[in-house]
């Protein structure tokens, strides 16, 4: 496992003696990426993924060695989508060993979950693009990355008996220098998995296996059983994730084990 992927995760069989019954509720906690080198203000991705989606009780710090005295400072946090935050914070980090402390709240008192060292993290020039990703997004948002080309899959022939045959076309359209998908549409037949379906777009999209898996299913909540991601449904139409989505999953090692925590949590439930 790389450097720099630093993870905890947390579980309901008391593994860890200090971990309480609230604690039980997140399951995994690891910095995605950093955008911001030192002698600059903190800017950072998070991934968290929580027994409910909610990550209101979870504070986030980043301590530094500041004149021979430790300095922190708490973050703020925008959610990006139901499973990365973006982290900022307005004081300058000078020290090269500053720490990322998560805690999460409990009746008694705050309890730390994790220490991360900050710059272990991987560096990444994507900044977070905050644009609330609606469920079934057909247009997509402003990726601030260079432009990806993507394949796209345009609807149509409607009046044929199978409605997932689609023909492959490049419809792009560039407004302002955004890029748009526009009617797209994910080919797919009732005997292809989620697994499969990602293997196939991974290469188009430029993204891992399990990027395209967590795209897929952030863009189509309602194609998914009760929202869990194991539980595809068949005859559903699949919408192509946006490129505001897919520049979020771009850490193959960080998505996979994203993706093995919310399976594991979904069938679970």
């Amino acid at each position: 496992m790389r450097k720099g992927l630093i993870e905890a995760i947390i579980l309901a069989f008391g593994l860890l003696g200090y971990v309480t019954t609230a604690m039980a509720q997140v399951n995994h906690v690891s910095i995605n990426s950093r955008q911001f080198e030192l002698n600059s203000v903190p800017q950072m991705k998070v991934n968290v993924v929580a027994q409910i989606d909610d990550v209101s009780r979870l504070g986030f710090y980043v301590r530094q060695l500041d004149n021979g005295k430790f300095k922190q400072q708490k973050l703020s946090v925008q959610m990006i989508n139901r499973f990365l935050l973006q982290l900022d914070g307005t004081d300058i980090i000078r020290d090269k060993n500053a720490q990322l402390i998560i805690t999460q709240a409990t009746p008694s008192k705050a309890v730390i979950l994790v220490v991360v060292a900050v710059f272990d993290a991987p560096y990444s020039f994507k900044s977070a693009n905050l644009t609330a990703h609606t469920n079934n997004q057909q247009s997509s948002a402003v990726a601030e990355n260079p432009v990806k080309k993507l394949s796209v899959i345009s609807q149509k022939n409607k009046q044929t008996s199978q409605p997932s045959s689609t023909t492959v076309t490049q419809a792009i359209a560039s407004v302002d220098g955004a890029t748009q998908q526009v009617d797209c549409l994910i080919e797919r037949d009732n005997s292809d998995t989620l697994w499969r379906i990602a293997n196939r777009y991974k290469e188009q999209w430029h993204t891992s296996v399990y990027g395209a898996m967590l795209a897929i299913f952030e863009a189509n909540l309602s194609a998914f059983s009760k929202q869990r991601i194991h539980l595809l449904l068949k005859d559903v139409p699949l919408h192509c994730p946006s490129t505001a989505i897919l520049s979020e999953y771009n850490n193959k090692g960080v998505d996979r084990k994203v993706f093995e925590v919310i399976e594991a949590k979904h069938a679970a439930k």
